[in-house]
Parts: structure tokens; C-alpha cells; sequence
């Protein structure tokens, strides 16, 4: 009915691109989740501390990055980091070259993005741990390092697993937009597709069905990790 053409898929060279952007995507995506879930866990560890100076930094920092768009903030440091001096010399042509590639530009804004939303999960989760069971951890001789260790991060982590499904999915589309700063991610593959054979309905209409199964993978992979560590009274 659409009069869809998908014989561009047999050259070489755009499955190459495909495959290419899917590792890309696949690798921004992965890089971005585990420094979100670090800075999450970091800035959930801070807050325990009841430091009044570091609970104003860390809300400053999570209204900054939860509140302005993703894409503003990849821009933001692609472009200023350069500006501010992040260069060196191509010793080719002797040019200033920016010193951080497109990639990091965008696996730094997107982790600090996700790591603001990972924040407000882990918060969530550890404010729903009873506090008889913190006291009765305390009595134990738990100091507060060990206490976020052995207690409050093995039972937070099964309560913040829902919201924390839903950070890490919507840092995995949002990868998408690291294609506007040249990134080689399935989105840029896409477009480079698209111009060379004209074919945007079937070009788009494959790229949504890649993500559809790379998120619902994704998905699946954090359900599967739910089930296996609830126990019951603490996520499951």
C-alpha cells in the first residue's frame, strides 16, 4: 500500500552503517546508565550525611540537570568546553582541534542528566526504608559507610527499581539526540541512510523497530534482575 522498498538493505555499506550505529548506540547507552547509576548512588550517599552546604549543592545540581532538556545540555558542553579552552593541535594541519570527542561531549551531558534523575530514584527508595530496621542496624555497630553498604543499598535497590526502569529507558532513547553533535549512533546512521537513498518512510519505519526491541531487551533485562532479588516487604 505504501509502496515500501527496503532493497537498499542489501548494500554492504548501509548495513555496515546500521550495525555501526547500533554498537555506537548500544555503547553510549551502557557507558551513560553506569555513570548515572554512580552519580545517583554517590549523591544518595552525600544526602545521608545531612551536611546542609552538600544537601543545597546536590538539589541545586538535580534541578539544574532535571529541569533544562537534555539536548540544550549536550550542546551546552560540545560547544564550551571547546570555547573555554578544551583543545589541541591536529598534527596534521596544525588546527585547534576540540580535545573532547562528540562522544564524550554527550555520554558527559547525558550521565550527568541521568545521574539527576538516578538521584531522585535512590532517594525515593531509601526514604521507604523503615527506620526501626536503620536502628536496629545502628545497634549492631554499623558505622555509616557500612551501614549504606550492607543495609540501605541492598534494600533501596529493590525498592527503586521501577522508577530507576524508567531513568534508564528514557537515557536510552535520549541517546538518540547525540546524533545532532555527529555522533555515529543509529539516529545519524538513519539520516545518513535516508539522504543517500530518499527512502525516509522505510529507513524510520526500521529504526523504530530496532529501538522498539533494544528498549524492550532492556526492559526485560531489568525485570528479570527485579524478580530475582525481591523478597518479600522490600520490592517484591
Amino acid at each position: 500500500m505504501f509502496g515500501l522498498d527496503y532493497s537498499w538493505l542489501l548494500d554492504p555499506v548501509y548495513q555496515q552503517w546500521l550495525f555501526q550505529g547500533v554498537i555506537q548506540t548500544l555503547e553510549l547507552a551502557a557507558l551513560c546508565s553506569l555513570l548515572a547509576i554512580l552519580i545517583g548512588l554517590a549523591g544518595t550517599l552525600a544526602l545521608t550525611l545531612k551536611l546542609p552546604w552538600l544537601d543545597a549543592a546536590i538539589e541545586l545540581f538535580v534541578e539544574l540537570f532535571r529541569n533544562t532538556p537534555p539536548l540544550l545540555q549536550m550542546l551546552f558542553f560540545y560547544f564550551t568546553l571547546t570555547q573555554i579552552g578544551f583543545t589541541q593541535e591536529d598534527p596534521l594541519t596544525g588546527l585547534q582541534v576540540p580535545m573532547v570527542s562528540a562522544f564524550m561531549s554527550a555520554a558527559l551531558s547525558l550521565s550527568l542528566f541521568g545521574g539527576a534523575l538516578c538521584i531522585e530514584a535512590f532517594r525515593s527508595g531509601f526514604d521507604a526504608i523503615p527506620k526501626a530496621t536503620l536502628e536496629a542496624a545502628r545497634s549492631l555497630g554499623y558505622s555509616r559507610w557500612g551501614l549504606f553498604r550492607h543495609v540501605q543499598v541492598p534494600i533501596a535497590s529493590r525498592i527503586c527499581l521501577p522508577p530507576l526502569t524508567n531513568v534508564l529507558t528514557n537515557l536510552f532513547k535520549t541517546t538518540s539526540q547525540a546524533s545532532v553533535i555527529t555522533v555515529p549512533e543509529l539516529m545519524y546512521a538513519a539520516g545518513q541512510i535516508y539522504n543517500d537513498t530518499f527512502r525516509t518512510l522505510e529507513v524510520m519505519l526500521l529504526v523504530l523497530v530496532i529501538y522498539v526491541v533494544l528498549v524492550s531487551a532492556l526492559v526485560w533485562l531489568i525485570g528479570w534482575v527485579e524478580r530475582r532479588l525481591a523478597y518479600p516487604g522490600y520490592g517484591g
